[in-house]
């Protein structure tokens, strides 16, 4: 399952994720019954898309100036969101 959810978090992490996200909260609108053309429409996604770009180009910046590619980033991500259970890091941890 760990796989599956590495495979995620990279997506989500990425300026693409960015986009899907987006569109995601566009369509969730449109299934509610949010107009279009109205602000009540535009402004949530607008508002989303400019927080999420913005947190996706500082992350860049700060991936390429430590010199990590986006799957060592997402390893770090993931081991500090689902690091594993003390037990087992003293089950792996040998002896002596």
């Amino acid at each position: 399952m760990r796989p599956v959810f590495k495979v995620m978090l990279r997506w989500a992490l990425s300026p693409l994720g960015t986009l899907l996200n987006t569109g995601m909260l566009a369509t969730l609108l449109l299934v509610r019954g949010v107009e279009p053309g109205s602000a009540l429409f535009w402004l949530p996604v607008a508002i989303f898309f400019g927080v999420a770009a913005a947190y996706d180009i500082n992350a860049y910046v700060v991936q390429r100036r430590k010199g990590l590619t986006s799957e060592q980033v997402t390893d770090a991500v993931f081991e500090r969101l689902w690091s594993s259970p003390p037990e087992e890091k003293e089950k792996e941890q040998p002896d002596g």
